[in-house]
């Protein structure tokens, strides 16, 4: 059987490219994937299908030369200010306990990318001072120890944005944030490499957000809520929040949420008790991936909770985590 090329992309918009044939399932790239980059806690990363702001992860058995040639069959349609579809290898599930993953180079280094990439893409959202901070911390991964002869605003200032959040590059001209961020970076001279990825890494996850899946602005039915809300996934429930500013409306952990539903056009779900309840419903073409990935964190629950590994959840939480998994 004939050979074809698939071309796999990372965060860091570096790529490799492997030999498969038409039979190759999604399943065995990845695995392709994880040994060629010597990754040993994989658990949590998966092969994505990207097109645009649309990205969804590609089921074990779907063959990725067969979708190869889906997209050149869809090539005529797309426009030309549209990007090529490519398949996207990063992390999908984020968990409380991810020493395992920190104690893996090759795991702790993927992660520290998607993470900068949230942040420097704005998806998730950053005030002012946690910005310098990261930046300087980046700074510290890129550079080594501050050197004033050549780490000065000359040198940073035409990288900039790769270090900005681009949402708040405008609250200061780019000679001031590169100042800023070099006296950080100075404060930091003796950090190892490796220890700054972990501070940058530890900062992030102090955010309620972290290791959120975001999907674009949808319309909210039926409900008094912002005109359109982005909806975020993680181990904890579902966030809505405000497209431009993510400013959170309101939070539903998975604790409270009773039920889930999709269609090929909306998604909904509801919260509360089974005697008192409210339900949101959304216009959205990617509902089925938004309940696919709710479904895939509350097993990884209920197994945990069945391993006795989670010790701070207490009866109910139990209950409730079970309830919505049966249904």
């Amino acid at each position: 059987m004939s050979k074809q090329v698939v071309r796999v992309h990372f965060i860091d918009k570096s790529c490799k490219a492997f030999s498969v044939d038409q039979n190759t399932t999604a399943a065995a790239l990845r695995d392709l994937v994880v040994d060629r980059i010597g990754l040993k806690e994989d658990a949590c990363f998966a092969l994505f299908e990207k097109k645009d702001d649309w990205e969804r992860c590609l089921e074990p058995e779907e063959k990725p030369v067969d979708l190869q040639l889906q997209w050149e069959k869809e090539k005529a349609e797309r426009k030309k200010s549209d990007t090529e579809p490519m398949f996207l290898f990063k992390k999908k599930i984020f968990l409380k306990d991810d020493d395992r993953e920190m104690e893996d180079t090759i795991a702790k280094d993927l992660i520290y990318k998607q993470a900068l990439h949230s942040v420097i893409s704005s998806e998730y959202p950053v005030t002012i001072p946690d910005a310098i901070k990261l930046a300087s911390l980046q700074c510290q991964v890129v550079c080594g120890d501050h050197n004033n002869s050549v780490h000065n605003t000359a040198f940073l200032v035409p990288n900039i944005t790769d270090f900005v959040p681009k949402n708040l590059f405008g609250h200061k001209k780019p000679q001031d944030w590169a100042q800023t961020i070099l006296e950080g970076h100075e404060s930091l001279i003796g950090k190892s490499q490796e220890d700054a990825k972990k501070d940058y890494l530890n900062t992030v996850k102090s955010w309620g957000y972290y290791g959120s899946t975001f999907y674009p602005p949808c319309k909210s039915i039926g409900r008094n809520l912002h005109s359109k809300v982005v909806i975020g996934v993680n181990y904890e429930g579902i966030r809505l929040l405000k497209p431009k500013t993510k400013q959170v409306i309101s939070e539903h952990f998975f604790t409270e949420i009773l039920s889930w539903a999709s269609s090929s056009g909306t998604f909904a779900f509801e919260v509360g008790t089974q005697s008192s309840s409210e339900k949101f419903t959304f216009e959205t073409k990617q509902g089925s991936i938004i309940a696919s990935t709710i479904q895939t964190y509350i097993d990884i629950l209920v197994q945990m909770l069945r391993n006795g590994d989670d010790d701070d959840d207490d009866d109910d939480t139990s209950e409730t985590v079970t309830t919505i998994s049966d249904m």
